[in-house]
Formats: structure tokens, sequence, C-alpha cells
């Protein structure tokens, strides 16, 4: 009709939304920055493009050529030539992914909607089995007509739900930085282990009061038991006479702080492990020891994504190798079904540290938790599970980070054991869930059970959530 046009636009429908979209990402009209730099590669100012995840990290494979069709005719459009020359068109790679999305549900119920992040790793190939950040997104948001409305709302939206906190957000690692503290402290032998220090509940340094957690005090306290019991004036002690800023830093990078992790996604955060010559430059003032004891605990100007906190751990699991962790496991022909490459695991780092230390490291996190801090939320029958607790204190607003990163079973082959971290965001009400969602994930990965069937058979677990859930009622009750 005289007037009137069309044009077709092809749109991606997601099946699976929730905690899945910060991995899968989403797909947009290009942007003229992105022609620019992608004209030459067939793409045009009407290609779909991703914006995020592995929609854009592999768009290359999934986009496939667009076919056509052609009629040669005149100025006044009428048709010269019958003959129509078709081009038909190439459907793009289908993708498949290390995800199990039996443990990503299981991970996103675990979490539940708390500002946080979880990651389940499988330490002995860099597999990411299941990756939730919360609050997450509808990724068919951007299929409507108002797309770019939708993302303003989602980018302006409290708690920031189009970031992957998993790759994306830094915290202090707090007390899980005491592993590598342990691990610094077997190698460099810089104090017997069995050596005893006295945790009075404080240390004064100078003008200045340090606190442990323990305000009443651990008492005597050797390697073992300061991990168990996260003592903060043994590890302030040791760093700050024993080890020292650079030896600190020196294993914080052997584990892969301060570095990408070269994971399969377009965008992910270094985190930063500080130096004494980083601090002068940056500030123009002198590295104290009171910066060594705060960094000892995790504190301070060290930041990590949980990420890193997951390879800390497949690190000790593998007892000196971390593997590129990785979210494509093989790229199919889509009419065929036929793999076409698979991606193999590739070491990111292997230690020079003595397999003797890796063993007493493995076997410490395990005592942290049958005898440490997460003793209780922790108790599992069925998978036995090494770790460690960490709360990460927020400026001066009296709220917590709280950390648990896990590995298990501790009695399997690495081929066989998860790496498990769970994050939970200081903005949410205090109620230390990180080693209870731990535990529920063990359990479901290794009983096979849903989130309702791990928790029920967990009866620490089982208790603990019924009295969140009492409280949360009688406060709304009471408000």
């Amino acid at each position: 009709m005289p007037g009137v046009s069309w044009r077709s636009k092809p749109t991606r429908n997601y099946i699976e939304t929730g905690s899945i979209s910060h991995v899968v990402g989403y797909v947009g009209d290009i942007s003229k920055e992105e022609l620019v730099s992608l004209y030459n590669e067939n793409y045009t100012n009407n290609s779909i493009v991703g914006k995020m995840g592995i929609e854009k990290q592999y768009d290359s494979l999934l986009q496939g050529k667009p076919g056509s069709e052609n009629l040669t005719v005149d100025v006044r459009g009428r048709v010269i030539s019958n003959e129509l020359q078709v081009e038909p068109p190439q459907m793009g790679k289908s993708l498949v992914l290390t995800i199990d999305m039996r443990i990503q549900e299981l991970v996103e119920k675990a979490l539940g909607e708390r500002v946080g992040a979880a990651v389940v790793l499988r330490p002995s190939n860099g597999e990411i089995l299941a990756m939730v950040s919360y609050p997450f997104f509808d990724q068919n948001l951007f299929n409507s007509d108002d797309a770019s409305a939708q993302f303003a709302r989602l980018r302006d939206a409290k708690n920031n739900p189009l970031v992957n906190r998993v790759v994306n957000a830094i915290y202090p690692p707090a007390s899980t930085f005491k592993t590598i503290m342990t691990t610094a402290i077997l190698s460099e032998r810089s104090i017997p282990a069995a050596k005893k220090i006295n945790c009075p509940g404080k240390i004064v340094h100078g003008t200045q009061t340090f606190r442990c957690h323990n305000r009443g005090g651990h008492g005597w306290l050797d390697l073992d038991d300061a991990l168990a019991q996260s003592c903060d004036v043994y590890y302030w002690v040791v760093g700050r006479d024993n080890l020292g800023v650079d030896r600190i830093a020196n294993y914080a990078k052997e584990f892969g702080f301060g570095e990408s992790l070269e994971i399969d996604l377009p965008s992910q955060a270094t985190g930063f492990v500080p130096t004494a010559q980083w601090k002068e430059r940056r500030y123009h003032t002198k590295w104290f020891d009171g910066d060594t004891m705060n960094m000892s605990i995790g504190q301070g100007y060290t930041l990590v994504t949980p990420l890193h906190v997951a390879n800390m751990m497949a690190m000790v699991a593998n007892s000196g190798k971390i593997y590129r962790p990785h979210l494509l496991k093989e790229v199919r022909e889509p009419s065929t079904n036929e793999i076409v490459s698979e991606t193999k695991p590739e070491i990111l780092h292997e230690s020079n540290i003595e397999a003797g230390v890796w063993r007493e490291v493995q076997r410490a996190l395990r005592y942290v938790i049958t005898d440490g801090t997460p003793q209780w939320p922790m108790e599992n029958k069925l998978v036995k599970i090494a770790g460690k607790t960490g709360t990460a204190e927020v400026g001066y607003l009296d709220r917590w980070h709280a950390w648990m990163a896990a590995y298990g079973p501790f009695d399997a082959p690495v081929e066989d054991q998860v790496c498990v971290i769970v994050l939970v965001e200081a903005v949410n009400d205090w109620d230390w869930w990180s080693p209870y969602a731990t535990n529920i994930i063990f359990q479901g990965i290794y009983a096979n059970q849903t989130y309702e069937q791990a928790v029920q058979s967990l009866p620490n677990v089982r208790a603990y959530a019924w009295e969140l859930s009492h409280n949360k009622n009688r406060r709304s009750r009471t408000d």
C-alpha cells in the first residue's frame, strides 16, 4: 500500500531467565561505536549484536550470516527479470555452556533474595557449574520497543541488577585471606606452626588499638587454632613481625589476586593487591605497620571478586594449580549437532610451593569446618567440607560483607571436588547466611537434592532457616 512500509527484526526469546541472565547476557541494536569496530566483519547498521555476557563474548560465533533474495528492477521498481537470485542464510553455531542448570537453580535459591553473589567452580579444569548474582533481570525486557527505557531503568535501579557481582564487583576478602596468610607462614617457615601466640582480644600498636572479633580474647593459639577461630591478633602479629607487606603481596599475587582471571566474559574486574611503593606513589605517604596488619586479615586496600576467592580455593584443592575459569564447553554445528570444538583445560598459574605445604593448608581448612567458627552451620554428614569464613567490615557503619569459601568433598579426588563461594553484601540485614547457603549447595549437589530437600536434610540449617523466617515475620508484625 502506498505510504506503508515494513521491516523485519530478529529477536532473541530467552526461555531461561533469572540468575542465568548475567551469564547469558542479552542482545540489542548495534550502536554507532560498535559498527565502527565491527564494520569489516560483515556487520551493518541493522545488525543485532550481543551486549553482555556470553552473547557479547561469542557474538561472532552466534551471528551466522543473513540470507538475501535479489530481483532485477528498473528505476520505477518494475521487475525486469523474473530470475530470482537467492542466497540462503547461514545459521550461527550452537554453544554448550559448562553451567549445570540444576546446580544453577540450587545456588540461586540458596542465596535467595540477598544482594550478593555465589559461584560453583570445578577446580580440576576451571569449569563454572553455577554463577549467581543478585539482583538479576529478565533479558526479554530488551525485546520490547522501549528497550532503551528498560535499560535505563535497570541501570539506575537500586543495587545495580545489571552488574555481575561474581566477576565485576570487588570487595575486601576479609578472613578468607587468612588462607593465603597460612600458606605464606608455612611456606616461608616464618614462625613454627606449633608456636602459640596469646590473643587478649586486642593489640595496641602505636596510638591505635586493634580489636579482635572476639573481644574477650582467644587465649594462646597455634596456627591451626588461629585459622579455625579466625583470630585477628595472631595474624596481625605474624603479618607485622614475621612476614611483612612484600611477602604478603607476593603470596596474594601467587593466588591470582590483583590480576585478570581470563574468564570468557567481555568484562571482569582485576581486583587489587597493594604494596608499599603503590601507597607512596598514590598517597605520598609511607606504608605503616598498621597497613600490614590490616592487610594480614584481608582488610585495608586489598580487593577481590568472588571469582578470585573461588580460584584461591581451587589452588588449595589442586595443590598449587589454577585453571583458567571458563563458561564455554563446546561449539556445535546447529544442523547436525556435531562438535566443532571443545574447551580444553588451561593452566592459568602453577605455584612452586612445596606439596607438603599444600597438604598442611588443606588439613587446616578441614579443621576450620570441624572445630572452627563455621562448625554449626557447616555440619554435614554426607559431604566432608574444607573452607574459611570471612567478615569484611564496611567503613564505619557497623556493617559487614559475609563470605564463605569452601571446597569438597575433602576426601574425594580433586576431579570430583567443587569449590563453592558465597558472598552476602552488607546492604542486607545481617543474618550470617553465607555458611548455611554453602552447606545447602554442597548437600544439593552431592545428594542430588533440590534446595528444599537439602534444607530438610541439614538439621542445623533447617533450624536456622526457621529462626530467620520466624524473626522476619515477627519484625514485620511489630513494625
